[in-house]
């Protein structure tokens, strides 16, 4: 399982409170409201509000329960008829379920739809953005050293220090993994948090000559920072993915389901990290984002 940024504990008031508030959407259609739930990050309303918008543009009505907790608590919501569409990431949720997933996104989103199916849940397309870790140089090592590849990091050895999440070092998807897939070594390990400011800041201050971060951090947008390919795929495929309680899409029909995959085709991994910077950093509304965004995209005026 990759190092996640989406646990946290909420308490029983707070989750109640999040359950019952709501914003409805002054959609028409025909059908029943489709109810629409996030965890509680910044991505995860940008991508909900994203949804949102371009349902009720469409005409269906829409209700939000953002920011309900972690996956513990949205995916038995989404179960339990609770909400009716979360937008996912395929290895974490697959990984939830019980399954594997592996860094080939066509296999990940195929045993996903399988542990699904029984739940009466359904994935729809999944869409060519990713959020999952990833390496970070900055521009000047990256071009110092020569580097565009995790690779490329093996020329360096014993040279480069590392920074990352303190439960680093035990985990298979961070530094053993880097280890034995990649054959990497590095001077030394500085553990810090998991993808957040004291990282960046290490990074930004030369503690650290590689960090481990999210690959839709709006801060590598931010700083220009070099995300470098994991060309040996050691991460698993963390593909957004929007998924759905089958009874809602019987309810809507194929238009309803064609609208929603077209959406997220278009959602690439550079465009997630510009919308999270321009949420985290620019102090941007997740609701102005997604209007901005449906708008360049043509799914609204």
């Amino acid at each position: 399982m990759r190092t996640s940024r989406r646990s946290g504990a909420v308490g029983a008031i707070a989750i109640a409170v999040a359950l019952l508030a709501s914003a409805c959407g002054g959609g028409s259609g025909d059908g029943p409201t489709v109810t629409i739930g996030s965890t509680n990050f910044g991505e995860q309303l940008i991508l909900g509000e994203i949804y949102a918008q371009v349902l009720e543009a469409e005409g269906y009505t829409v209700e939000r329960r953002f920011n309900l907790g972690d996956r513990d608590i949205v995916a038995p919501a989404l179960r339990d008829g609770e909400i009716d569409l979360m937008v996912e990431y395929t290895g974490s949720l697959l990984t939830y379920e019980g399954g594997t997933p592996s860094s080939d996104s066509d296999a990940t989103y195929a045993a996903l739809i399988a542990a699904l199916g029984p739940q009466e849940l359904s994935a729809l397309d999944y869409g060519p953005a990713q959020d999952k870790n990833g390496l970070v140089v900055t521009a000047e090592t990256a071009q110092a050293l020569g580097l565009a590849t995790v690779s490329d990091l093996a020329a360096h050895n014993g040279t480069l220090i590392f920074g990352g999440p303190p439960e680093c070092p035990e985990r298979p998807l961070c530094l053993p993994g880097y280890e034995e897939v990649y054959g990497l070594e590095f001077a030394d390990f500085l553990p810090l948090d998991v993808g957040g400011p004291l990282t960046v800041a290490a990074l930004a201050g030369g503690d650290i000559d590689v960090a481990l971060l999210f690959t839709s951090d709006g801060v590598i947008a931010a700083r220009g920072l070099v995300l470098l390919e994991d060309d040996m795929g050691l991460q698993p495929a963390e593909n957004i993915v929007p998924v759905l309680r089958q009874e809602v899409i019987d309810a809507h029909g194929q238009d309803f389901v064609d609208l929603i995959n077209r959406v997220s085709a278009l959602i690439t991994t550079a465009e997630l990290r510009e919308l999270n910077k321009r949420y985290g950093i620019d102090a941007v509304d997740a609701e102005v984002l997604a209007r901005e965004w449906l708008q360049a995209n043509g799914f609204v005026d």
